[in-house]
């Protein structure tokens, strides 16, 4: 009878765990200039003076069944300037850069796959989107009182994202990511035909003076640059 009992009762079966549709992810990175972004040549136009510097990224994951969903993330990044560029005038510029650097912020967008292995999770994005990029790069001087201005420059921006998670519970991980991030801003401004002056001509024949007016050139600035930078960090990630 006890052997009979015991091969009657039910065996409790482990309910899986049911897909996260929604995720949300935070991570702090530290971010190192690659190529023309971290250039100190003032020869040429494409240099950025840009030194090793922080990247923050803030992403909202939506999935599918099967792992595959879209992605959105917001990332501001900052990279100061290298010593040697304090001093330093861009090319076909004459103020000197000094020291408040890059500060880009980029909105993407692209697909994702997340699936995990029990705790650990693996996380895979390809983002494209918008850039938006501060640096004194990006100034021009006014042809009319030859003052520096700023400008910020936009164009397009990308990112490719490799995150390692552990999920301590059923919402909340730990995430280590490894992400490379860069963009292509470009800057213009244009400037018309300005009065910026009065000259005063004497007649030789008569004798008899006047003004003439003076008129600034029409000039057309367009300043491009690379971003490139390879960011490694630690962040969290919360499963709705």
């Amino acid at each position: 009878m006890p052997m009979l009992s015991y091969s009657q009762e039910k065996t409790k079966e482990k309910k899986p765990r049911e897909k996260d549709l929604l995720s949300l992810e935070f991570n702090m990175n530290y971010s190192m200039v690659l190529g023309k972004y971290g250039q100190t040549d003032k020869t040429t136009n494409q240099s950025g003076y840009a030194k090793n510097g922080w990247v923050g990224q803030l992403g909202l994951n939506w999935l599918g069944k099967r792992g595959w969903g879209l992605g959105f993330q917001y990332d501001i990044q900052h990279n100061g300037y290298k010593d040697t560029a304090a001093n330093i005038n861009p090319y076909g510029t004459k103020y000197p850069l000094g020291t408040a650097g890059w500060i880009n912020n980029y909105l993407l967008l692209g697909p994702v796959f997340i699936t995990d292995f029990g705790k650990v999770e693996l996380n895979v994005k390809a983002l494209f989107g918008l850039i938006v990029a501060q640096s004194t790069n990006f100034n021009v001087q006014n042809p009319i009182d030859q003052s520096n201005v700023s400008i910020n420059a936009t164009g397009f921006g990308y990112s490719v994202n490799v995150g390692v998670g552990y999920r301590f519970n059923q919402h909340w991980g730990l995430n280590v990511k490894i992400s490379y991030l860069g963009g292509t801003p470009k800057a213009t401004k244009s400037y018309g035909q300005e009065l910026v002056g009065w000259q005063q001509v004497k007649d030789t024949i008569s004798g008899t003076s006047y003004n003439i007016p003076i008129y600034s050139a029409a000039t057309k600035y367009e300043i491009k640059r690379t971003v490139s930078t390879i960011n490694t960090g630690i962040g969290v990630i919360y499963h709705f």
